[in-house]
């Protein structure tokens, strides 16, 4: 897939947030993915049929003009087979992908694509294109894009299902599919080997299998609420809602989390335990809880029952709690209610052996999101195996996205990372003593050859041997302009 369809794609996910607005019905949100979707270099002709209340297939949304006599047939098919994508011939029978998403049919008999929408286990409708991707794709690829603009459509009609029921369902529903990003963050505790990660692995199941009230302690950026999200969805109430909320940001905080009376004049709503009921709620910054509502909080804990502000009435909820704060822990009075089950997430410093897959990992992720496939020196991951990486993990994704930016080759070198990195880190010796003598020498070289080019980038590359990549990055480093600050512009 290139640059363009994974934008096309990106923004096609985007279209899940527009469903919670209350404003948008199914069909608002149909046309919005299929204006979308035209950005594709293979779309023409596409529908979607969804069941209606009577389970009668009902077209949602078209554009171009689609085969209607192969779109019926598709959508009549109740066979074993159902619930697989396939492609659509004229005058034959369609072909059915294989578990591994492979059809055995070329691209000259493929009169449409036709990927099954699914609720739980049933087929609510299909999604129907006569291409996406373009014919520069194979058709197996074709196919599962297909899939997956189906699920996208599967899930806007369970939100707008939601919608419906009620607009606190609809929170829970939109706040389940959004658990599921965290997916694409797992490589944050799956890529490494080292005896820290492999114990912390060992704890996350643990907590996963339990329902008690859980506390995450680290440094900032180490990782805490990944993991929160991570063991979530390894319990058993991954189907229901994950929730953060960071009360230190909130101007009424008690009101936020545990609702609001009728009695009030801001009138009764539900708070963040409702919300997540059945589910799980991260609470950010659970250090700097104010009393009021460290008290409400010990009372639930102790009697899974509270009560709104401004209210009498009890009320209880199966919302598990987890607490996320640094090393030195929360407020006495949570500690002493419960016996809080606490995993203390390692820093970076703590797992260095994990340094290097999680580079690569994100330096890959970079590439996939459009950037260049870049690679580390020996001496550059040395230097960055070293550092002591007091931003954690968050820190080193900065770092990453900064490189996609500013390296002048694909392949970086000790000189493309950001000084303030090898200050703290242990750096190499890559440089003799007269390291600042030879920076000297190379401004002065590059200058002159400018000089005698009359600033004229490409000629004085060929004459340093250099790129116009290379060279540009050398003017940048050293701050080089004309002395009449005319720098010339001619490649």
């Amino acid at each position: 897939m290139d640059a363009v369809s994974f934008a096309v794609l990106r923004r096609a996910l985007a279209c899940l947030d527009l469903a919670a607005d209350p404003g948008r019905g199914l069909d608002a949100l149909l046309g919005r993915l299929f204006d979308v979707l035209a950005g594709l270099p293979g779309f023409g002709s596409a529908a979607v049929v969804l069941a209606d209340a009577e389970e009668r297939p009902a077209i949602r949304a078209q554009r171009g003009a689609p085969d209607m006599g192969l779109v019926l047939t598709a959508t009549l098919d109740r066979g074993e087979q159902a619930r697989r994508a396939r492609v659509l011939r004229r005058g034959a029978g369609p072909v059915v992908a294989d578990e591994a998403g492979e059809v055995s049919a070329g691209r000259d008999e493929a009169a449409m694509l036709a990927a099954p929408v699914l609720a739980g286990e049933s087929v609510v409708g299909w999604f129907f294109a006569d291409g996406l991707l373009g014919g520069g794709a194979s058709l197996a690829d074709d196919l599962r894009l297909a899939v997956l603009v189906a699920d996208i459509i599967g899930r806007m009609a369970s939100i707008a299902a939601a919608k419906a029921a009620g607009s606190l369902d609809m929170a829970r529903e939109v706040a389940f599919l959004r658990s599921k990003v965290s997916l694409r963050y797992r490589h944050v505790f799956s890529d490494g080997a080292s005896p820290a990660l492999s114990a912390l692995r060992g704890e996350a199941d643990r907590a996963a299998l339990s329902d008690a009230p859980l506390l995450l302690l680290g440094e900032p950026g180490s990782g805490r609420a990944t993991l929160a999200r991570i063991i979530h969805e390894l319990s058993s109430r991954a189907t229901r809602p994950f929730s953060t909320l960071d009360l230190s940001t909130e101007a009424r905080p008690a009101e936020r989390l545990f609702g609001t009376s009728r009695s009030l004049a801001s009138g009764g709503r539900p708070g963040g335990l409702e919300e997540a009921d059945g589910g799980t709620l991260l609470l950010e910054e659970a250090h700097r809880l104010p009393p009021d509502v460290c008290e409400r909080l010990a009372q639930f804990l102790r009697t899974g029952t509270f009560t709104r502000v401004g209210g009498s009435r009890e009320r209880g909820s199966a919302t598990r709690l987890v607490f996320k704060a640094p090393l030195q822990g929360i407020s006495p009075e949570l500690t002493a209610t419960v016996p809080l089950a606490t995993i203390e997430v390692p820093s970076l410093r703590e797992r260095r052996e994990d340094i290097a897959a999680l580079l690569d990992h994100l330096l890959t992720m970079e590439a996939s999101r459009g950037g260049r496939r870049l690679t580390l020196t020996s001496k550059a991951l040395r230097a960055l195996e070293g550092y002591d990486w007091p931003g954690n993990i968050r820190e080193m994704e900065g770092m990453v996205a900064r490189l996609a930016v500013t390296a002048p080759e694909d392949r970086i070198d000790i000189a493309d990372i950001p000084s303030e990195i090898l200050a703290e880190g242990e750096r190499p010796p890559v440089l003799p003593e007269d390291a600042a003598e030879l920076r000297d020498m190379e401004r002065q070289q590059v200058l002159s050859a400018l000089e005698r080019h009359g600033w004229v980038q490409s000629r004085a590359a060929r004459e340093l041997g250099l790129t116009l990549r290379q060279i540009g990055y050398r003017i940048r480093k050293y701050g080089l302009v004309r002395d009449d600050d005319e720098t010339e512009s001619a490649l």
